[in-house]
């Protein structure tokens, strides 16, 4: 992916509404009381503007730059999978390849 001929489409606000593994999984077990459950991102937005700030849906702000394919979001880091005028998919990234969860999140801009 060439993030420099789409990069203005990352500016807007967005809302999550898929959450899996990176496998695909989108389930798993809860391990204090043995129930099902299913990853979730109800409720999570995030916007993000022109000057490289942005927000999320609790009030929290930050900065976010991105290089090539990796979109940094404060001190997280994502690889964007696909970004559109209207859907961004991210996954969590780490250099370092530690994390024990690489959760895919799926977005769609919200209108103004």
């Amino acid at each position: 992916m060439i993030l420099q001929d789409n990069s203005n489409n990352l500016i807007g606000k967005w809302e999550c509404y898929h959450k899996e593994l990176e496998d695909g999984t989108t389930k798993s077990i809860d391990i204090f009381n043995g129930e099902e459950f299913e990853y979730s991102c109800h409720g999570i937005t995030i916007e993000l503007n022109s000057d490289f700030t942005g927000f999320d849906n609790t009030g929290i702000k930050f900065k976010y730059q991105k290089k090539d394919s990796i979109l940094t979001l404060g001190n997280r880091s994502y690889v964007i999978e696909k970004l559109t005028k209207t859907q961004l998919v991210i996954r969590n990234y780490n250099p370092k390849g530690t994390n024990i969860y690489n959760f895919r999140t799926k977005f769609r801009k919200q209108e103004k």
